[in-house]
């Protein structure tokens, strides 16, 4: 598929506009990727035409950014995180939770350490807030998982569901999922213990950054945790929270 120069910025200033995420000239085959697969779906073979869909069927836009911003995870990524985690902490956000392996496995993690937290997970794709709803993953996405947890929080699938894991329902009682742009939206609640917002600032310009990561200071309470991801950092950000240590800050 080839896309002109004025079309990729069509389609990188829609995506900007409506969720933040910077696709600067690197990730042309991303998009040239992502557009393909909404092409077949739709049945449309022009790019002309779609971008023109895309300004009349707000439908088609979500699936749009769905396309666009989902990413690959798995359970217990980068777990070190969950050691600020506490039996004080009752409201935890996870504000990007992709396909709900994050909320789950901080689930997992606090009902090891003897509380229930209720957990908030959102994110703008639709898609992968139907799948974290659904849970069931391929078993690969539990390769840090020990055994005695996958038996303890995870049915084994069977016959046709061979190689699969559904989470119990004791574990998505605790976890409430949401559809949030964090760009455009006011958050859904305030006064939170502990908010994960990990692996997706790396997307945005720091003028988009500053504007997100200060909306979630503003929902924490007093000493609440906010937690990004290993590859990421507060460094060069104007902001009001205390640095703990990687990855890890505080509203103080």
């Amino acid at each position: 598929m080839n896309i002109t120069a004025k079309q990729f910025k069509n389609f990188s200033d829609l995506v900007y506009n409506e969720c933040g995420i910077n696709l600067h000239d690197g990730k042309e085959q991303l998009l040239k990727a992502r557009l393909a697969k909404r092409l077949r779906s739709t049945g449309i073979n022009s790019v002309d035409e779609y971008i023109k869909l895309l300004g009349n069927d707000n439908q088609e836009l979500i699936d749009f950014i769905d396309a666009i911003s989902t990413n690959h995870t798995f359970f217990f990524r980068e777990s070190h995180h969950f050691e600020c985690l506490e039996n004080s902490h009752l409201k935890i956000w996870c504000a990007a939770c992709s396909s709900g392996e994050e909320p789950y496995s901080i689930a997992i993690y606090c009902l090891e350490k003897g509380f229930r937290p209720t957990i908030l997970a959102t994110d703008i794709s639709t898609n992968v807030l139907r799948l974290g709803e659904r849970g069931v993953y391929p078993v690969e996405r539990a390769k840090n998982v020990s055994s005695r947890i996958l038996r303890r929080y995870f049915q084994k699938g069977q016959g046709k569901w061979e190689g699969h894991i559904k989470v119990k329902d004791e574990l998505k009682k605790m976890v409430i999922y949401k559809r949030f742009n964090l760009l455009t939206e006011s958050p859904p609640l305030r006064e939170l213990d502990v908010v994960f917002c990990r692996n997706v600032l790396i997307y945005f310009d720091s003028m988009v950054k500053e504007k997100i990561i200060n909306k979630l200071y503003s929902v924490l309470k007093l000493n609440g945790y906010f937690v990004i991801g290993g590859a990421e950092s507060l460094n060069n950000l104007n902001h009001r929270y205390k640095y703990v240590k990687p990855s890890i800050y505080k509203k103080v």
